[in-house]
């Protein structure tokens, strides 16, 4: 019994399973069906949208071509000289219209002064004037000479008064005039006074800093001299002290040999003195010789014969000879202080020398720092342009999977031509319109899927209900690096 149940059940699922085959089957084939057709249908609407394509280039290569005749230099020079000679007529025909209009409103005002003057001698015609209207009119006439002689009198009245008062404020505008030409004049030599004064103070300024810095320069003098007679006078006493060393020691050794030259009686020191005498004598006068040949050669050497001139003369030449002494110490002393100078300038100058080969030093440092930072900032350039390829890469695999994904949901690029220009491909710039396009498609899709899904009977739908309308993608800044498209 219950094999028999079990091969009841046995059979009935085999009979459910053949059923849900073949509905499986027929819901296949309807689909299949169904694909065919959407399959010619789109190829129909491909091969319609291809050869619109194909008329599309062939137009625009027309198109391209007639413009590039167009834009041709002798076209150009064609065109201009059209353009010209156009503008040329339409300038004519505006004036001729113009003159045209003038002359047609011309005769109209014609028509209308001859149909006017037509009608007032036809009225006049109509009326007969007696003697008695002609005096009243050469009356009313006359009243009105009248009226407007007196008014023409008390407009020329007035217009006198106008003229008195014109005269009267054109010679107080006169009188301003020349006050302000007074003041301007005054004006102008004030300026003057003044650039003269700030001249003259701009003048004394340099003098007084030029008498300054001679005042500074002489004080430098005066102090230097002071310091050189200080000197010269420390060295005169240091030598009039020596003199009266000197002087002291001649003074005790002549009073010694006065004590030891005291006359003795002895038989020979009267000879002895007599040969000491005339030895003395002797010398003397060879000493007087000497002295006046030398005076002789003096005088020769002169020129002078006499001897105040020649003492004179000397006097002069020591004077003189003092007096280049002096300038020569004064010299020494500036060589002396610049020396000094020379001595603190090459001080400083090693001071300069030192700081600058400091500074060589820290700008070596600075220089190998740099070099440094710019060998780390390389190698990371360096890494960033590898992650920057690699992002390309991916971007670039990214935007060809969108495009194979374009092509395999069939999607239709019609809407977006217009956008795309000469680049159909996907690009970061356009993979939004794309996007939209897939994002439509795959909406339209599923909801077929779920159309179908509901009208099978018995089929396990795929597509909830959630999952149709509109979804949000994730917009393509989060995922590329966009920017905006320039066409």
């Amino acid at each position: 019994m219950a094999l028999r149940k079990a091969g009841a059940e046995d059979l009935d699922m085999d009979q459910l399973a053949e059923a849900e085959l073949s509905r499986l089957q027929r819901q296949y084939r309807i689909m299949e069906g169904d694909r065919q057709s959407y399959s010619q249908e789109a190829n129909i609407v491909l091969q319609r949208q291809r050869r619109m394509i194909k008329m599309l280039d062939a137009e625009k290569k027309e198109l391209l071509t007639d413009l590039h005749v167009a834009r041709s230099p002798l076209n150009n020079v064609k065109d201009n000289k059209i353009t010209s000679e156009i503008v040329r007529l339409l300038n004519l025909t505006d004036k001729y219209d113009a003159e045209i209009q003038s002359e047609k409103l011309q005769l109209s005002e014609l028509h209308l002064q001859i149909k006017k003057v037509e009608k007032e001698v036809f009225e006049l015609k109509k009326l007969d004037i007696s003697d008695r209207m002609l005096l009243q009119k050469s009356l009313k006439t006359q009243r009105n000479v009248n009226n407007l002689e007196n008014r023409l009198g008390v407009a020329t009245s007035k217009f006198n008064m106008v003229i008195a008062a014109n005269e009267k404020m054109r010679e107080e505008i006169d009188h301003l005039l020349k006050d302000r030409a007074y003041f301007n004049n005054l004006y102008q030599q004030l300026v003057n006074h003044l650039n003269a004064g700030n001249k003259m103070m701009v003048d004394l300024i340099e003098q007084a800093t030029l008498a300054y810095d001679q005042r500074e320069e002489a004080q430098n003098k005066l102090q230097a001299l002071k310091e050189r007679g200080k000197q010269d006078l420390q060295q005169q006493r240091q030598e009039m002290r020596e003199l009266q060393r000197r002087l002291d020691h001649d003074d005790k050794l002549q009073k010694f040999l006065g004590v030891k030259g005291q006359q003795r009686i002895t038989t020979d020191l009267e000879a002895r003195e007599a040969l000491k005498r005339k030895k003395k004598r002797e010398a003397t006068e060879h000493m007087i010789a000497k002295f006046e040949e030398i005076l002789s050669q003096i005088k020769e050497f002169s020129g002078e014969d006499d001897i105040d001139r020649v003492a004179a003369q000397f006097v002069k030449q020591e004077e003189e000879n003092f007096a280049i002494f002096n300038y020569v110490t004064e010299l020494n002393s500036e060589v002396e202080m610049l020396q000094e100078q020379v001595c603190e300038l090459q001080k400083k100058s090693e001071d300069q020398r030192e700081l600058s080969n400091r500074r060589a030093l820290q700008q070596q440092e600075t220089l190998t720092h740099l070099n440094n930072t710019l060998t780390e900032k390389r190698s990371s350039a360096d890494s960033v342009e590898k992650k920057l390829q690699e992002y390309r890469t991916s971007l670039d695999n990214l935007l060809h999977g969108i495009d194979n994904i374009f092509h395999t949901v069939r999607c239709d690029n019609a809407p977006i031509l217009s956008l795309l220009g000469d680049n159909v491909h996907v690009t970061a710039y356009n993979v939004m319109l794309y996007l939209d396009i897939i994002d439509g498609r795959i909406d339209d899709l599923m909801n077929v899927v779920h159309c179908l899904e509901k009208n099978v009977p018995g089929m396990q739908p795929h597509i909830g209900e959630d999952h149709l309308g509109n979804p949000h993608p994730l917009p393509i800044d989060n995922m590329v690096p966009s920017h905006p498209c320039t066409l």
